[in-house]
């Protein structure tokens, strides 16, 4: 007598043939009563849906079986299903939609790659489907903007985590701005913000301001600092403190956050932002292999460039360099009514040079004194 499973494997030979009538093909699949026949037909669908593009008529009938097919079949059976449709562009579209609303273990593959997928249908998962969901929406390649809007409605911080990290996708303002909120909770998730290159000046300055402050109280309690002390650095030119002290202290904690590897371009940047202008120079100097003087000299003998120099030896972002040179000026040090060409000349060093040849410019413009 021949088995329910060998009845499955008969339904899978027989398929092609019967493809042509959606009543018969229907009315085959109620006789598959038992798990392993239905996994075997369900697997035995899918292949001959992947092997090559379907025809317009048989391929809403594929699209039927395997919906039927679907609603039966264990969740194990439906993840296979889905790894082979995920990567098939010409896969039924209704069975696709059906999988990615599915459990996210079953959706995961679907999400993540299936082109069959539309805009409209990942705006509507993240709107009514489970965090899961969002956070496999969120990590998807070249979301466009109306999704990543959806995903990001929630504020879930797990999905703008995997969302800032996503650089393939489009971010409208609206979303930057939940992004921006989320982070003030989070310096290391702000860092990650400001390393895409989408984001509007107005939020760079508002994120590293609240970076500049999770610095500050991070140095205090590394060095035990007293509250007012670290804040002696923010004015060199007025300081009540004789300048050697001053430089001292400055040296000092550069050298110790450079010991424990704390020590980058972020934190030089946020300690010029918050208006510790000697901090920074120690900071960048150090980061640029450079006397503290050599960098000193090498700013006054060409402010813009050298600042450019500088950010791209010391592996600074140029989402950043708008902010260097904003602190540079309120320091006295680039001119406030700088002409758009010398901005514009500046940038080009982030696409001119590497950060090798950045280092070896600046130390000759320093020596050129």
């Amino acid at each position: 007598m021949e088995s329910t499973a060998d009845s499955g494997l008969i339904e899978v030979q027989q398929i092609g043939a019967f493809m042509s009538n959606i009543a018969s093909a229907l009315t085959q699949l109620a006789r598959v009563r038992d798990p392993q026949g239905r996994a075997a037909l369900a697997l035995g669908v899918t292949d001959i849906c992947v092997a090559k593009p379907l025809t317009n008529r048989t391929q809403p009938l594929a699209n039927d079986i395997l919906l039927s097919l679907a609603h039966k079949v264990e969740e194990s059976v439906r993840i296979k299903m889905a790894s082979q449709l995920a990567d098939c562009d010409w896969a039924p579209k209704g069975i696709v939609r059906f999988l990615a609303f599915d459990a996210p273990s079953v959706a995961a593959d679907i999400i993540r790659k299936s082109q069959v997928l539309e805009a409209e249908d990942l705006i509507e998962l993240a709107e009514t489907g489970r965090r899961e969901h969002r956070l496999l929406i969120a990590g998807r390649e070249h979301i466009g903007i109306g999704v990543s809007d959806a995903v990001a409605a929630r504020a879930e911080t797990e999905v703008i985590e995997r969302l800032v990290r996503n650089t393939t996708a489009r971010l409208s303002n609206t979303t930057i701005q939940i992004c921006a909120d989320v982070a003030k909770t989070s310096a290391d998730l702000s860092r990650e913000l400001l390393d895409r290159e989408d984001i509007p000046p107005s939020i760079v300055d508002s994120l590293t301001r609240q970076i500049s402050k999770a610095v500050h109280d991070q140095v205090e309690q590394h060095f035990d600092l007293e509250p007012d002390q670290l804040a002696e650095l923010g004015d060199n030119a007025s300081t009540s403190l004789p300048a050697e002290n001053d430089d001292e202290l400055a040296r000092g904690l550069v050298e110790k956050l450079a010991a424990k590897g704390e020590l980058n371009g972020t934190v030089a940047v946020r300690a010029l932002t918050d208006g510790k202008f000697l901090l920074f120079d120690y900071s960048i100097a150090y980061l640029c292999s450079l006397d503290v003087e050599q960098w000193r000299s090498a700013i006054g003998m060409s402010s813009m460039r050298a600042t450019a120099l500088a950010c791209r030896a010391a592996r600074i972002d140029k989402t950043l360099f708008p902010s260097v040179v904003r602190g540079l000026q309120k320091s006295g040090r680039i001119q406030d009514d700088l002409p758009t060409e010398a901005m514009v000349s500046a940038a080009k060093v982030f696409q001119k040079f590497t950060p090798g040849s950045a280092h070896d410019a600046l130390r000759r413009l320093a020596q050129s004194v």
